[in-house]
């Protein structure tokens, strides 16, 4: 037929002078001879089925010269030849590699799967070609995780023949079909979950067609989620892909981000996709659009049981925080992380700790996680943190002062201690050389504290510039952000009770805004719950613990006496730590990559002097023997840094952070194990 002579002719025609001007719009062609037409027609018959034109724009692209700059992230080949430009490769080059592989003309993924290893070492007869292999795994290990191993062979006959590796590069990610996925599971899948001896070519294939992704991303999914290998693409992954992009009316970037991050999704029944939804639109009264926003920041959304999980949250904020059902939807949205949490021990705990350090109503604790519901994202210790930092700083006197700040600014929960809180307060106490008028500004206006710096200091120097009273500049206005929920007046303070499975009350079976409803919930009478209160025994399992008027304002710090301070010599030291992971989770890369975990501690004194210096020598000593690898680091005198490796299989940001403290406390600990005897010096580590 014409389609095939013009594909011969298109193999062939580049024999004629050996050079074809790829400047202008005219054909181009290899250099084969007949022999290896004859070959390459022989070993991949699909070519001829295939579009002339198309074959020739392949071939185009592969010997038009290479752009002068080109970022990899971002190649689009057909816009680069539109352009005039492509891979670099010579005719002779481009000759060699499609009658090597004439795979690599492959249009569909179904014909790109390369030929055996051996066959391969067989054809291509090049000498060191182990050690090009283990080159090629070093220069493009990016590419190839996940891949078939014959593809480093290819990449590295590639490379024999003159290819550079930036060359190799740009047609690795310009043409993916040049890479496959590698049927044969490793160790590393096998070690994970039940996973099949033999993966399922068109499944994966199907994934990579769909989602628009590479081997190495499929790979991760298989790690993640190795029920995947069992999957099929007709009668499972192509209908929940379908049910889930039609009923959330997802594009194909979303779809793709939501399964790199929850491929466990591809395993579940349409009918669950559709429990789901049916909970977030008619109870939660959430639209389809406002869904799609939880789901792509929090994709676990979809696999949190209906009843044992979402609807109980949902009954949490309504019943016991008192939040008009019209604002759960928006809280869900803002901050969908919150459905996954526990209630008895995460969600009620935190709101627990707030009614009694503030002296709060449920109802207002309500208020404050429908303003800011990133508040309840917070860790229960770090909530009490910045609570007691804030009463103790600005000195107040009763707890019920700390919850009418906490009502006025409920994002002053969000803030950094160091680098935000402690900042703002002796920003102003320098402003107005006065600690007490600096302190009743801020009680007086706590929105202060969650201004950004640039907006702070841009208000101080306005009021310089107009020379106005610094004090009633401060003071609060009626412009700022619209509360979401109106907040309860004075006489609406209610007698909060809480139930627990736990007589120390670590864990919060439920919130009730006085006795009876607690009484109500219990089926025993309101006389039961105050005697239960008053004894602190259990009724049906349960404690219950009523606040009432017995709320007390929080407990300052007690010191040591005057006279035994004096005898000893205060030093502080701070200790600054940081844990982090690599590489970095985020939304656009598939889960499952091998992680690693380093943290860094940076010890300082308040002071500098030969005694001071010599204690840090210590601490930097006693760094030194609390991990076993690591890399010291001395930065100068007055400051140490240690920088150590964990080993967590799979590490997570909160894991590392928290080995970082826990790595701190050791530090300490071997320090102090050191200094038993010492009676001259008080340490006072922060």
């Amino acid at each position: 037929t014409t389609n095939y002579h013009k594909i011969v002719n298109l193999l062939s025609c580049g024999r004629i002078g050996n050079a074809v001007d790829v400047g202008e719009k005219h054909q181009v062609g290899l250099a084969m001879d007949q022999s290896d037409v004859s070959f390459v027609m022989s070993n991949f018959p699909q070519l001829c089925l295939y579009d002339w034109h198309e074959v020739e724009t392949l071939i185009r692209f592969l010997v038009s010269p290479v752009p002068d700059s080109l970022s990899l992230a971002e190649i689009d080949w057909a816009k680069m030849l539109s352009q005039g430009y492509g891979a670099g490769l010579t005719i002779r080059q481009a000759t060699q590699t499609l009658r090597m592989m004439p795979e690599f003309m492959a249009l569909y993924h179904e014909d790109s799967r390369k030929p055996s290893i051996v066959y391969l070492y067989n054809q291509m007869q090049t000498p060191m070609l182990s050690k090009l292999c283990d080159e090629v795994n070093l220069q493009l290990n990016e590419y190839l995780e996940g891949t078939d191993p014959s593809d480093a062979y290819a990449f590295a006959f590639l490379h024999s023949i003159g290819i550079s590796w930036d060359q190799i590069r740009i047609l690795v990610s310009a043409l993916p079909l040049w890479i496959t996925n590698n049927l044969e599971p490793g160790w590393d899948l096998l070690q994970r979950g039940p996973v099949r001896t033999m993966l399922k070519r068109p499944s994966l294939d199907y994934l990579r067609q769909r989602l628009q992704v590479g081997p190495s991303q499929i790979y991760h999914l298989l790690k993640t989620h190795t029920r995947l290998s069992g999957y099929d693409s007709c009668s499972k992954i192509r209908p929940v892909l379908d049910a889930l992009q039609s009923r959330l009316e997802l594009s194909c970037v979303e779809l793709r981000k939501i399964i790199l991050r929850m491929p466990s999704l591809l395993g579940m029944k349409e009918s669950s996709f559709e429990a789901r939804i049916d909970f977030f639109q008619r109870e939660a009264g959430m639209s389809v659009l406002n869904i799609k926003k939880s789901v792509l920041k929090q994709p676990s959304l979809l696999q949190y049981s209906v009843d044992s999980s979402l609807r109980p949250k949902l009954q949490f904020f309504v019943d016991e925080l008192k939040i008009p059902p019209e604002f759960v939807g928006k809280i869900i949205e803002s901050a969908p992380a919150l459905m996954g949490l526990s209630l008895s021990k995460n969600l009620r705990p935190k709101a627990k700790s707030i009614i009694m350090m503030c002296s709060m109503t449920s109802r207002e604790v309500g208020s404050i996680v429908a303003t800011s519901p990133q508040v309840f994202l917070l860790s229960q210790k770090n909530i009490e943190s910045t609570l007691e930092f804030i009463y103790s700083e600005l000195a107040l006197t009763y707890s019920r002062e700390l919850g009418e700040m906490l009502l006025s600014a409920p994002r002053i929960l969000l803030q950094s201690l160091d680098s935000s809180l402690s900042m703002k307060i002796n920003r102003l106490r320098y402003l107005f050389e006065s600690k007490k008028i600096a302190n009743e500004v801020f009680k007086a206006n706590p929105r202060l504290l969650v201004l950004t710096k640039k907006v702070l200091e841009d208000r101080i120097q306005r009021c310089i510039e107009a020379n106005r009273d610094l004090e009633e500049y401060f003071m609060p206005s009626e412009k700022g952000r619209k509360k979401l929920v109106r907040l309860p007046t004075t006489s609406d303070i209610e007698n909060t009770v809480f139930i627990s499975t736990d007589v120390d009350f670590n864990s919060i079976s439920g919130i009730f805004p006085d006795h009876r409803s607690a009484a109500r919930h219990l089926g025993i009478s309101e006389r039961e719950i105050l005697d239960a209160c008053k004894e602190k025994i259990s009724i049906q399992g349960s404690y219950v613990c009523a606040l009432g008027e017995s709320r007390t304002p929080i407990k300052r710090q007690a010191l040591l006496p005057a006279r035994q301070v004096a005898r000893m010599r205060n030093i502080t030291f701070s200790i600054f730590v940081s844990g982090s992971v690599y590489p970095r989770d985020n939304f656009d890369s598939a889960r499952g990559r091998s992680k690693s975990g380093g943290l860094a501690l940076s010890i300082s004194a308040d002071r500098r002097d030969v005694e001071t210096r010599q204690i840090l020598e210590e601490l930097h000593a006693a760094a030194r023997s609390s991990f076993g690898i690591h890399v010291p680091l001395t930065v100068d005198d007055d400051e140490k840094r240690i920088l150590a490796v964990f080993p967590f299989v799979n590490p997570s940001r909160n894991r590392c952070e928290l080995f970082a403290c826990y790595g701190a406390l050791r530090v300490i600990e071997s320090f102090v194990n050191q200094r038993l005897d010492d009676t001259q010096h008080v340490l006072d580590f922060k």
